[in-house]
């Protein structure tokens, strides 16, 4: 995380920095984005960055914890009032903020892109640790909302089921992606269509695989 010393920047500084920086990362990936650059285009002095942030993984981690708080400032207003909605819409406009907000932040979803597409990296388990932990507080919320309003069994394992949830929405878009469009993951642009992968995603956590019964006997 940064240091005391970026903080204390003026905030048109910091900000300048962070933009330059996911220019750098979107453009090029983690693994050849270039310090050089981003001090340059941020017009400062590269002992100066050093002086922000221990080294270049410093600045991405940073760089990925500010992209989370500001996605969460883009949640659906739906999320205003959740106690008005039952379980399921809320997860699903959850789902399509997040589109929304892939769509309309092009060079952050860029660094996204770069992640699904290095798995192997080093980097991607930390940064999904940071994303599923996020993604993790704020379905326990949701799930404790539907419990005291009765939209799911009560007797559920909170941190379990929000932890599947969690994993489950990356592996929707990695689905989708894969053997829907065929091809890699790239969410630049807002596609309906991952909407109705979602909306299976909706189905399987509510009515889950088993044979549903009819008076008591199977329903074949």
């Amino acid at each position: 995380m940064p240091k005391e010393t970026f903080k204390n920047l003026p905030e048109e500084k910091r900000l300048l920095i962070e933009k330059v920086a996911i220019s750098e990362f979107g453009a090029f990936g983690y693994d050849k984005a270039s310090i050089n650059r981003i001090v340059e285009n941020s017009h400062i002095a590269k002992g100066s960055f050093y002086q922000y942030f221990e080294d270049k993984k410093d600045l991405f981690l940073y760089l990925i914890s500010k992209v989370n708080e500001k996605k969460l400032e883009s949640i659906s207003p739906v999320f205003q009032n959740p106690g008005e909605y039952d379980f399921f819409t809320l997860i699903r406009e959850l789902f399509i903020s997040g589109l929304k907000f892939a769509a309309d932040n092009p060079e952050i979803t860029l660094m996204g892109n770069w992640l699904f597409k290095n798995k192997g990296h080093p980097l991607y388990n930390e940064v999904v640790d940071i994303g599923l932990q996020n993604a993790q507080n704020i379905y326990t919320g949701l799930l404790e909302l539907a419990i005291s309003k009765n939209e799911i069994r009560y007797d559920i394992d909170l941190e379990f089921v929000s932890y599947i949830i969690s994993t489950m929405n990356v592996s929707v878009v990695e689905y989708y992606f894969q053997n829907i469009k065929g091809g890699e993951p790239d969410i630049r642009k807002f596609d309906e269509g991952i909407i109705e992968t979602v909306d299976l995603l909706l189905d399987f956590i509510k009515n889950g695989i088993g044979t549903r019964k009819k008076g008591g006997k199977d329903n074949d």
